[in-house]
């Protein structure tokens, strides 16, 4: 009786210490809170939450955001970068791939459904500060670079 209680409190302060482990440390899982946060009914890419995206990032679609309301329209873009689009629905599983490349930067592919069409976005990775995992841009099904195209001057 008395292992079987210290195999229970083992295994408990290891299941405590595992959960202790901030999730900005697991790439996948900031992909994850990054797509969920900016695509479907739950918002838009521009509106990203600022911990989940690098400061470049953060600052590009800032400043689109800005641009978009100082010019009562389009700046940039004008279509969702998950959708390759303006209207569609993502639909059915959407599943996340790490492929990392150094140890703070990768890469998360998202696989998912748009139309009845597998989908692959590709959200490029960086670790910072503390040692936690933020988007460092948006590459859509079609390849195109968010960040890139935010960088353009505005027509």
């Amino acid at each position: 009786m008395r292992k079987t209680g210290m195999f229970v409190i083992t295994g408990l302060l290891l299941a405590a210490n595992v959960q202790a482990v901030p999730a900005c440390q697991e790439p996948a899982a900031v992909a994850r809170a990054f797509f969920e946060a900016t695509s479907g009914d739950n918002g838009f890419v521009l509106d990203a939450p600022q911990a989940l995206v690098s400061d470049g990032f953060g600052k590009a679609l800032r400043g689109e955001r800005a641009c978009q309301a100082r010019e009562q329209g389009i700046c940039n873009i004008d279509w969702d970068p998950w959708l390759d689009a303006q209207d569609a629905d993502i639909e059915g599983p959407v599943t996340y791939q790490w492929k990392g490349a150094t140890a703070d930067t990768g890469m998360v592919e998202i696989h998912y459904a748009v139309e009845k069409q597998a989908f692959v976005s590709r959200v490029p990775m960086v670790r910072q500060g503390k040692g936690c995992w933020q988007a460092d841009d948006l590459i859509s099904n079609n390849g195109r670079s968010l960040r890139r195209i935010l960088a353009q001057p505005v027509p």
